[in-house]
C-alpha cells in the first residue's frame, strides 16, 4: 500500500483546500456553518479496505466540534446484496474486519453512513489494472546542469510510455526517484540553498493511451519508479486544479452525497527508468 501514499496525500490536500474555500465563501455570505464529513476512501483490488472520515473545519472561533464523534459512525460498504461494517480505529480511521469482503475488479461498491441526521453515500467501481504498459527506453543519459551554465548541452529524446485505452478512460502518471540519497541534476553551486526539489512529479489525468516525459522534468539521477494509475472520473475531476472563480469555490467537486471528499477505486502498474549522467 505504500506506493499509494502520494496519490492519497494529493487528494487530501485538495479536499482540505476546497473545504476551506467553500467555508470562506459561506462566511462571506453570512451563512451558518454546515457540518459536513470529508471522506477519503480508496479501494484497491485484493487489498484491505481502509478509509478516513474528517470534517470541514469551521472558521468561527466559538464553534467547537467533538472529534470523538467521528469514531462513533456506523460506516458500511455494500457489495451486491451484502452489507459490511467497518471498524473504527481512532482519529476517524475505519478498517474492514475479518468479515469476508474481498475487493474485486469490475465490481461496484457503495459507501453509506448517517451524519448529523443525513445519509452520506457514494459509489465507485473497481477498474482493471492498466494493460500493456510499456516504455521505449529503460535508461536515459542527462548531462549535469551547472549554474551559471557553460557550453552547449545535449539532452535525450523524451521517453514515451504507452498503454491500452480503447474505452478512453482516465489514467495518471506519477514518477518518483527511489534512491536513498540521489545526486541532483541541477548543480547550483554557491547559488544553492533553500528547499530541495521534489523527488516526485506527476502528469495530469489523461484519456490518451500514451505520454512522453521530457528529460527536463527529472531533478535527480538514479532509479525512478513510473506508476500508471487507472482512475475513475470522480478522481480525475477532484484532481484537477480547483481554479479561483466563484463557481469553483461554491461547488467543490465530490462524488459524496451530503459530504465532501472522495470514495473511489484505483489500480496501477509500475515500470522503472534509470537516469544517468
Amino acid at each position: 500500500m505504500k506506493k499509494y501514499t502520494f496519490i492519497q496525500y494529493r487528494i487530501l490536500a485538495l479536499v482540505l483546500m476546497m473545504g476551506m474555500a467553500f467555508q470562506a465563501c459561506e462566511d462571506n455570505n453570512a451563512v451558518s456553518f454546515n457540518d459536513q464529513p470529508v471522506v477519503e476512501g480508496y479501494l484497491y483490488a485484493d487489498n484491505p479496505v481502509e478509509l478516513k472520515i474528517s470534517r470541514k473545519s469551521p472558521f468561527a472561533d466559538d464553534l467547537n466540534l467533538d472529534p470523538a464523534d467521528l469514531d462513533k459512525l456506523d460506516i458500511r460498504i455494500k457489495a451486491g446484496n451484502q452489507s459490511y461494517s467497518l471498524i473504527p480505529q481512532g482519529d476517524g480511521i475505519y478498517r474492514m474486519g475479518n468479515n469476508g469482503l474481498q475487493i474485486k475488479v469490475g465490481e461496484n461498491y457503495q459507501l453509506e453512513f448517517e451524519f448529523q441526521g443525513k445519509t452520506v453515500s457514494a459509489e465507485t467501481k473497481v477498474l482493471a489494472k492498466p494493460e500493456d504498459f510499456t516504455q521505449d527506453a529503460r535508461s536515459i543519459k542527462i548531462p549535469q546542469i551547472s549554474f551559471p551554465p557553460s557550453g552547449s548541452l545535449n539532452f535525450p529524446d523524451p521517453v514515451k510510455f504507452s498503454w491500452n485505452n480503447p474505452d478512453l478512460t482516465y489514467y495518471l502518471l506519477v514518477v518518483e526517484n527511489t534512491e536513498t540519497d540521489p545526486d541532483p541534476i541541477f548543480d547550483l553551486g554557491m547559488f544553492g540553498g533553500g528547499d530541495l526539489p521534489s523527488r516526485l512529479f506527476r502528469v495530469e489525468p489523461t484519456q490518451n493511451n500514451s505520454f512522453e516525459i521530457n528529460s527536463r522534468q527529472f531533478q535527480y539521477y538514479g532509479q525512478h519508479r513510473v506508476i500508471l494509475y487507472h482512475i475513475n472520473p470522480e478522481y480525475a475531476l477532484l484532481y484537477q486544479d480547483s481554479g479561483d472563480n466563484s463557481q469553483n469555490l461554491k461547488s467543490p467537486p465530490t462524488n459524496v452525497k451530503n459530504g465532501l471528499g472522495i470514495f473511489t477505486a484505483i489500480s496501477s502498474d509500475t515500470l522503472y527508468l534509470n537516469v544517468t549522467q
